[in-house]
């Protein structure tokens, strides 16, 4: 058996007449996609794309199943959205899924077709999007090899139409030559909710969002009725939905419009909150700056301190006030130089010309040039 599957490719993905090669074509467009998760002790799994080269997906998932029963998982939830693919591969997902003792159930999105449609009547329960579609057919197969190959191939292809009639008039309690009667016309395209009353699902969810890639997936499927295209914006996943309402301080199932609504207002009082801190901190420097300014001018007019010293001052009062402050306060008024000059005598309060320093000098030249000039004659004098 495991050698005749490399010959004979049994599928139902897309339309009636879709051969091997516009399979493995659609598969490139839309690649199968699993994921495998657990959140509050139930596994979530996610099946989208063409149901081909499963192999690429088999260890990955097939270990994290056996992880989540390892932890005592029991109940799975099945996502699914997809045109079908490969009905081994597709058996091979099923099983996987079966794997699970508890209550399986399953969600499908806007295409719930072919190979998809039984594993979704495989599970306990499944709805579909209300504008979804549910799409069964004979399954078709690619024969390669000769003849005593071809008539196994044959033969295997009756058997698993056999086996997918049989399972769908279980599910559904419609009659098994009904079913038959049914697809050999061709693809049975049904709407969501003919699906439910016939039996193939159990439920319809809400509308889901139709992008271009969804509708030209219907199309090269084959579809007799191809969906609108929606502009859906991308709903909140209910258990975000509760975690981000919390968050906002708002009760669980609050709307999604009060949430939107509250996380605006927020943003807009923090937008107003850092718009009074920087104009806080604006007027802070401002006034930090003039107090500054005013402490050295003050300075400088009581001639505690000279023009030159002031930069170097004022440095110092803008990282520390306080201590510069301190500093001018202790300062004495400055006097001239020549004020303290006598040409020729040198006593305790006084200094002869001739005992100055050349600092003293130079600054005497710049305060009082005057004075300087006359200091300097009459030291001459008193050397004659």
């Amino acid at each position: 058996m495991k050698g005749l599957c490399k010959s004979i490719l049994i599928m139902g993905s897309g339309g009636t007449g879709l051969t091997a090669a516009a399979l493995t074509a659609l598969a490139q467009e839309y690649p199968l996609v699993i994921t495998a998760e657990a959140k509050d002790h139930k596994a979530y799994l996610r099946i989208t794309g063409v149901i081909y080269e499963w192999n690429n997906s088999a260890e990955e998932i097939t270990r994290k199943i056996d992880d989540f029963l390892a932890q005592g998982i029991q109940d799975v939830d099945v996502y699914m959205s997809g045109p079908g693919g490969d009905v081994f591969q597709a058996a091979e997902i099923e099983n996987q899924i079966q794997r699970f003792p508890g209550a399986k159930t399953g969600t499908a999105g806007a295409l719930l077709a072919s190979a998809y449609t039984k594993i979704a009547i495989s599970l306990d329960s499944c709805d579909q999007a209300e504008n979804g579609q549910f799409m069964y057919h004979k399954p078709s197969a690619r024969l390669v090899g000769n003849e005593d190959t071809i008539a196994s191939g044959l033969q295997l292809l009756k058997n698993m139409s056999i086996q997918y009639k049989e399972a769908y008039a279980a599910k559904t309690g419609i009659p098994v030559k009904d079913i038959e009667a049914n697809w050999v016309k061709g693809d049975v395209w049904l709407s969501a909710k003919e699906a439910v009353a016939q039996g193939f699902i159990t439920g319809i969810t809400k509308n889901t969002a139709i992008t271009k890639q969804t509708k030209a997936l219907f199309q090269a499927c084959g579809a007799p009725t191809l969906p609108k295209i929606t502009n859906h914006k991308p709903i909140l996943k209910t258990m975000d939905q509760k975690i981000l309402a919390l968050s906002l301080g708002l009760p669980e199932d609050s709307s999604e419009a009060t949430i939107k609504a509250t996380i605006q207002a927020n943003k807009k009082a923090a937008e107003e909150v850092a718009g009074l801190k920087a104009e806080k901190v604006a007027t802070e420097t401002a006034a930090a700056a003039t107090k500054v300014e005013t402490l050295i001018n003050g300075a400088i007019t009581a001639k505690k301190i000279n023009a030159d010293q002031a930069a170097h001052l004022k440095t110092w009062a803008t990282s520390n006030y306080s201590a510069c402050e301190t500093y001018i306060s202790g300062l004495q008024p400055l006097t001239k130089v020549s004020a303290s000059i006598v040409p020729g005598v040198s006593g305790a309060s006084t200094k002869a010309f001739a005992d100055m320093s050349d600092e003293e000098k130079q600054s005497m030249v710049t305060e009082d040039p005057e004075a300087f000039k006359a200091a300097y004659i009459a030291s001459l004098e008193v050397k004659k």
